[in-house]
Formats: structure tokens, C-alpha cells, sequence
């Protein structure tokens, strides 16, 4: 084979042009069905992540065993010695016995007098310039000198503040007064009656006293605050330390206590003056001893040092607990030494091996409720957006469960695993419920060391909730739901104490935190309020909330436009019937129909059901223009409805109630007026999308069956029956109900519950005398002409 022939066998043929964008496109939906993976991954990652940090990571037993349990595994036998530690609250209780009996440490002060003596004379300085200030703004205001006493009462102000004592206005107005009446002309302080002024005398009693607490010792801290009798003094310069009793000394509290009453005797009981006098103790006074904080908290933490952890021994094959054995404080204490003596052992490996044995229990059980979901409600599993809300709910669960584990005074039955069934029950359904309910008891099991009580209580009484808002109706069923998980815990803690009576003496308090997860239980409906806009969520309960005829847009409908509010109020009972005949949504069909014809309200007048006789806007226009108008009912319907609101899965009904379907009436009239049989329907054809759900179909047949039969003259069994036999064999051949997965079966039954609700509607009337007279004279009236119907055929739609 020649060099050309190999060249020309190795080039590609070129791919034509369609089957490059049609490679394009199944490379692009790899490429989405990859990314939707890899979020479910991410997802689930995260859980499993979640979980595994909610496991307590040290001290399994001190978490998840508790006293007057029955122990439910095999006999433990000790593997080898270890030592038997103390329990943490008989530690903390020896560690405040060493403060208790360890002196703290105080630093002697030895020229305490000096610096005391020299507060006094700098307080009395600071006074007697205050008060000098103050006489002469005094004189100067009463010589009319307004400057010269304003820069005196500016100094006299600046000098208070800076004064070392504090004292209040009322305090600083007596002390002034009083040594303007004492000081002459000259400035000078001058006797009366043989008396020093009042801050003098004032000063001087609080420096005599001073001298005695001095004297016998005064600390720098209250003295209850000293928790032993006797205290360590330093003496810094002599390098020596003693011991002294706290009963020789005083505290700061007591001196100040003291003071008062002292210069209350000493001022014949005048509380101003005691007040003042013990404001200048204060501002002198110098403490003996200051407390070193420091060296205190050493000398504790030398002391608490010496405290074993540990106080006996358990031996090689001795029995730690039996099967069936009660657990009390001694065995509790032996389990959590032999775990902390494992895990001293082991160090790191144990710590993976434990890791690697919670990730495997982890991941089966996830693996357990998504497999669920992926066999057999694979409408949620490929919805990215469902499984984050559930992953969600999930989460909130395991982050309730990673506290309760972690604190001695809770404990998991507190954690309102039921919000999460009944969130799922009412977002989805009360199958996916009662997987993720099953599947968060399992987790909850799984942190308390495969906690079969905890398990089954919690799958009882979540399923109790499930049931209990199954089927929906208003908001206050959540209290009945919070009732009935009680009930169900209480069922099954009641029958534990019951059968294992060592497990009574916790009856009590695991019953409170039961009642305490029922009343969290009722947060499930601000939860699900929040999930609701968060998540475009449409529940039974907002579809409730739509269905109500006196809500605003329902009811300016029925104003604007009776005619089709009426219809619509017929269409909704057809629906509802053959929904539920066939197991589909049949709330969500009614609401849907009540809402399916609300663009009519723009142009009520162009829709035969809202027109009165004679009045026919049609009769002036073209078919293309009449075709346009009627049409435009479901851009408009769309707009209003998003202007108002309405949930996705409401909006979907407007336009594919109608589907692809062509406007008959006026596509004919338009073949009549050109005289071309094959004239293109396209212009004559709604919008669409064809309906691709059971219910959004159910909503087509109900709508074109209620408005054809409206034109039989004598509604028949028999005409009826043919009627909507033609009218779904009509929407079979035109393909609109292709998208759906309704089956013949369903059809055949919605067939049979139309034809029963249409034949009780028509049912035979009694004539009244003279009524006969009157139907004559209305038969050979002329007719109106249908022209402003959508579809005036028996195969039509409205």
C-alpha cells in the first residue's frame, strides 16, 4: 500500500454539520449530569462530615452510658491493669479544698505611715486652694468684679476636679460655705468658738483613725475574700516571709465600715459630716498588706499538682460489667478509666481505627435512606435543590445531637428529631418521612454506642407525627403532632421502666426532656414557613391557603368576570374528582383549575361565558385578531399570577390547560373566509407548553369537557358519554397529552367520573306550570351566534 493511500485511509471524514450539534449536545448533557453528581456528592460529604464531628471524640462512655442503665452488650473484662481515675467533680472538689487550705500571699507595705501622712498633707493643700478659689470668686462677684469672678469660679471648678478627694456638690457647697464664714479679710482661716473649720476637723479625725487601722494592719481586699485564717506576708526589703491570722488585720470593707461608724460618734451622729470625713479616709488611707496575686495562683496550682487523678486499681481479667448488669457510679467510673487508659495505649491508631469504624456506619447508614431515593423516588434524588432541603433538615438534626451528647445535663431524648418527620412529611410525603425519620434515629443510636431504646422511641414517635400530618388540613394539626410525639415517647420509655425497673429511676427526668422535644415540635411550622419561600416549595397547606375563594384574586375574578369564575368553580369539581379517582394531586388540580382562567380578567367581554346577549366584540374583528385575543388569556393569566404570587406549580395550569391546542371556532371561520382548506394552523394555536404532569392533563380534559357539554341542548347519557369520548380522543390524536404518564387505565376512569359528575349536574328538572310556554317561545327566538367563543364545537375547548 502506497504512502498516499495510508494518508488518504487515515483522514477522518468529515461529520456532517447535524450530527456535530447533536455530539455537542450529548457532550454538554455529560458534562450537567457530571456537575449534578458531583453536587449529590458534595452533599453527601458534607453530611457524613457532619456526623462523624458530632461523634464524641474522647471519653465515649462518660457521653453514652448513663447511671441506672441496663448494660446491652457482652461481657467486659478488663485486658490488662489500668488505674482507676477519679470522678471530674471529685477532682474539682480537691482542687477547691487546696484553695480552701492554701494561704495566699500578701506583701507588707513598711512605710505605709509615711505615704499615708503624705496623702493627708497634699488632700489638705488641695483644699485649702479649692476653698481659697472659692472666697475669692466670693468677693470679687460681691465688688462687681464679673471677670475677675468668673476665671475664680473656672479655677475653683478645675481645682474640685482634680482634687484627690471626691466629694458630691451638696458636700463641696458646705465645706465652701463654712470657710468663707472662718477666713477674714486677710485670707487667713481664724477660730470660731475655739473650732477648726469643718473640713480641718474633717481631715484630721480621718487621719486619726487612719493611724489606728494602721496600726493594727489593713489589706488591700475585702476581708471575707481571704478563704483561709492566716496569710503569708512578704517583707521585700528584709527578704522574710510570716505567718500572720487574718483576725489581727482588717479588710478594706470592714475599715471603711468602721470609719463610718467612728465619725458618726465623733460628729454627734450628723451623716454629712461623717460622709465628708470618710471621703478624706479614702483619699488617704494606705493599705499594710497587698495581696500578690501571682504568687497566690502558683502556690494553688503547686499545690493542686500534687493531687492524684488516680485512686486504685483494676486488674488483668477482672469482670468490669455483665450483660444485663445495672450500671451504677462504680462501673460508670471503671468504663471511662479503660477507655482513657486505651486511648493512652493506643494513641493515634486507636483514634483511626475508631474514625474509620464511625465513617463505615456513617456511610451505610446514609447509603440506606439514598438508595431509597435513587430506586424509588428518583424524582427527588435527581433534584438537586429537594436533596440540599433534606440534607438541610438533616443537618439541624445532627448539629442538636452534637450538643445534647456533649452536655452532662441534656440529653439526646431533648432533640426534636420529629420536626424533621413532619417537615418531610409535609414537603414531600410521609414515605420519604419515615425513611429520613429511620434514618436520624440510627444516627442518634449510632453517637450513643448503639442505643436500641433511643432508636426505637425515636422511630415510634416520629411516626406517630408522620401520621399525624399525613393528611393535612390547617396549621393547628401541629399541635396534635406535638401531643402525639409525646405520647409515643412516653409509650416506650414507660414500657423500658416497666420491663427493666433499674432503668425507672431516670423515668422521670428522660420525661421532662421528652416534654421539652413536644414543645419544640411546634416550631416545625416557622421552619416550613421558611423552607417554603427559600425553596419554591408548594405544600398541601399553601395550596389550602389558594384554594379559598375569598382571597383577593379569586374574588376579583368572580367580580370582574362571573362568567369564567363560575366555570372555573366547575372545572375545579371535575378535576378534583378524577384526580383523586386516579391517585393524583387532587388539591393541587382544584387549585390549579380555580386559577387556570385568570387573564380572562383583562378582556372578560371577549369570552362567551361573560357576555351578555347580543353583545358579541367578535363580530367586528378578523379571525387572526379574535384567534390573537383569546390566546392572550394565558400571557396574561401568567403575569396576574406572578403579580400575585402564585406557587410555580399553580402557574404551570394556565398555559397548559390549553396547550399546543387550536382555537377551532376561529380557525375554521378563517378557512371559510380565504377558501384555502390547508391554510397554516400556526397563527391559530396556543402557546403551549402541552401539559406534562397527570394533573395539568386532568386540568385540559376537565376544562374542554365542562365547556363543550355547556352546548349540548339535551344532555343525555348517552350524548354526554359521546361527548367526552370525541373530546380525549381529540386530545390523544393531537398529541397534548403525549408528555404526560397517564394510561389508558386512568383515562377509562377519569371518563367514567366526568360522565357521573356531568350526568349529576344535567340531571332531569321538575317543570313548573307556565314553564312550558316560556321554553317555546325561547326556541324560536333566533340563536346567538358562537363567534365569541374560543371553541364553540362539541370538541372544543373554552
Amino acid at each position: 500500500m502506497s504512502i498516499w493511500e495510508r494518508f488518504q485511509r487515515g483522514r477522518r471524514t468529515p461529520r456532517p454539520v447535524g450530527q456535530q450539534l447533536e455530539r455537542g449536545r450529548e457532550q454538554e448533557t455529560r458534562r450537567q449530569r457530571r456537575r449534578q453528581w458531583m453536587i449529590k456528592a458534595a452533599i453527601w460529604l458534607g453530611l457524613i462530615v457532619l456526623t462523624l464531628i458530632a461523634f464524641p471524640r474522647e471519653r465515649v462512655y462518660q457521653f453514652t452510658v448513663r447511671v441506672g442503665e441496663v448494660w446491652q452488650h457482652n461481657d467486659l473484662v478488663a485486658p490488662f491493669d489500668f488505674a482507676l481515675y477519679k470522678d471530674p467533680e471529685q477532682l474539682e472538689q480537691e482542687r477547691r479544698q487546696v484553695i480552701l487550705q492554701t494561704p495566699p500571699y500578701f506583701r507588707e507595705v513598711p512605710d505605709a505611715m509615711r505615704r499615708m501622712e503624705a496623702n493627708r498633707d497634699t488632700v489638705r493643700m488641695q483644699l485649702e486652694a479649692i476653698f481659697a478659689a472659692y472666697a475669692s470668686y466670693r468677693r470679687n462677684l460681691l465688688r462687681g468684679r464679673q471677670d475677675a469672678a468668673r476665671d475664680d469660679s473656672l479655677r475653683y471648678v478645675e481645682l474640685r476636679r482634680n482634687a484627690r478627694v471626691k466629694l458630691t456638690p451638696e458636700q463641696w457647697r458646705l465645706l465652701s460655705e463654712d470657710y468663707l464664714a472662718a477666713v477674714n479679710e486677710a485670707g487667713q482661716v481664724a477660730r470660731r468658738g475655739g473650732q477648726e473649720p469643718l473640713y480641718v476637723r474633717a481631715l484630721e479625725e480621718a487621719w486619726s483613725f487612719g493611724v489606728q487601722v494602721l496600726q493594727l494592719g489593713l489589706l488591700d481586699v475585702p476581708r471575707d475574700s481571704v478563704l483561709t485564717d492566716e496569710i503569708v506576708v512578704r517583707n521585700e526589703v528584709e527578704r522574710t516571709e510570716r505567718m500572720l491570722s487574718v483576725d489581727r488585720v482588717f479588710g478594706l470593707d470592714e475599715a471603711y465600715g468602721a470609719a463610718r461608724e467612728y465619725f458618726l460618734q465623733q460628729f454627734n451622729n450628723r451623716p454629712e459630716l461623717a460622709s465628708i470625713a470618710l471621703a478624706f479616709f479614702r483619699a488617704i488611707l494606705v493599705p499594710s498588706y497587698v495581696y500578690l496575686r501571682a504568687e497566690t495562683l502558683h502556690a494553688w496550682e503547686q499545690q493542686q499538682a500534687r493531687i492524684s487523678p488516680t485512686y486504685g486499681l483494676v486488674k488483668a481479667g477482672e469482670v468490669i460489667v455483665q450483660r444485663g448488669q445495672v450500671v451504677t457510679e462504680e462501673i460508670k467510673r471503671k468504663l471511662t478509666s479503660l477507655e482513657r487508659a486505651q486511648q493512652e495505649r493506643g494513641g493515634t491508631a486507636l483514634f483511626w481505627r475508631r474514625l474509620l469504624g464511625q465513617t463505615l456506619v456513617t456511610l451505610a447508614t446514609y447509603l440506606f435512606f439514598f438508595l431509597y431515593l435513587f430506586l424509588l423516588r428518583r424524582p427527588i434524588f435527581d433534584d438537586n435543590a429537594q436533596v440540599l432541603l433534606i440534607a438541610l433538615i438533616f443537618a439541624a438534626i445532627l448539629g442538636l445531637y452534637a450538643i445534647a451528647v456533649r452536655l452532662p445535663t441534656l440529653a439526646m431524648y431533648a432533640v426534636p428529631v420529629a420536626i424533621a418527620s413532619i417537615l418531610l412529611t409535609v414537603i414531600f410525603d410521609s414515605r420519604v418521612a419515615l425513611f429520613g425519620t429511620i434514618t436520624l434515629a440510627f444516627i442518634g443510636g449510632h453517637l450513643l454506642s448503639y442505643d436500641f431504646e433511643f432508636v426505637f422511641a425515636t422511630v415510634f414517635a416520629g411516626t406517630l407525627g408522620i401520621f399525624s400530618v399525613r393528611d393535612i388540613k390547617n396549621r393547628g394539626q401541629f399541635f396534635l403532632s406535638a401531643g402525639l410525639v409525646f405520647l409515643g415517647y412516653l409509650v416506650v420509655l414507660g414500657a423500658s421502666a416497666l420491663w427493666h425497673p433499674a432503668a425507672s429511676g431516670r423515668f422521670l427526668s428522660d420525661l421532662l426532656l421528652v416534654g421539652i422535644n413536644s414543645v419544640l415540635v411546634l416550631m416545625a411550622y416557622p421552619l416550613l414557613w421558611v423552607f417554603e419561600r427559600a425553596f419554591d416549595i408548594t405544600t398541601d397547606l399553601t395550596l389550602l391557603e389558594l384554594s379559598d375563594t375569598n382571597r383577593p384574586l379569586l374574588k376579583e375574578l368572580s367580580l370582574r368576570a362571573p362568567g369564567t369564575f363560575n366555570h372555573s368553580l366547575q372545572v375545579a369539581n371535575l378535576a378534583e374528582a378524577a384526580a383523586a379517582a386516579i391517585g393524583a394531586h387532587a388539591l393541587l388540580v382544584r387549585v390549579g383549575a380555580l386559577y387556570h382562567d385568570i387573564g380572562k380578567m383583562v378582556k372578560p367581554e371577549y369570552f362567551v361565558e361573560n357576555q351578555r346577549p347580543g353583545m358579541n366584540p367578535h363580530e367586528n374583528l378578523k379571525p387572526r385578531m379574535s384567534a390573537l385575543i383569546i390566546a392572550s388569556h394565558v400571557k396574561e393569566g401568567l403575569e396576574i399570577g406572578r403579580q400575585y404570587g402564585l406557587p410555580k406549580k399553580v402557574l404551570d395550569f394556565i398555559p397548559m390547560h390549553h396547550g399546543t391546542t387550536r382555537i377551532e371556532y376561529f380557525y375554521r371561520k378563517a378557512v371559510e373566509q380565504t377558501g384555502d382548506p390547508n391554510l397554516p394552523d400556526a397563527e391559530f394555536r396556543y402557546p403551549g407548553p402541552k401539559p406534562n404532569s397527570k394533573e395539568t392533563a386532568i386540568l385540559m380534559l376537565a376544562d374542554s369537557v365542562e365547556a363543550a357539554s355547556r352546548a349540548l341542548e339535551e344532555p343525555t347519557h348517552k350524548r354526554l358519554e359521546a361527548l367526552i369520548d370525541q373530546i380525549f380522543r381529540a386530545r390523544i390524536e393531537d398529541g397534548q397529552l403525549d408528555d404526560t404518564d397517564l394510561t389508558f387505565r386512568d383515562l377509562q376512569k377519569i371518563k367514567e367520573t366526568f360522565l357521573q359528575m356531568l350526568l349529576a349536574i344535567y340531571h332531569i328538572r321538575v317543570k313548573y306550570p307556565g314553564t312550558e310556554e316560556q321554553e317555546q317561545k325561547d326556541q324560536k327566538a333566533p340563536s346567538e351566534a358562537p363567534a365569541s367563543q374560543e371553541t364553540p364545537a362539541p370538541t372544543q375547548d373554552r
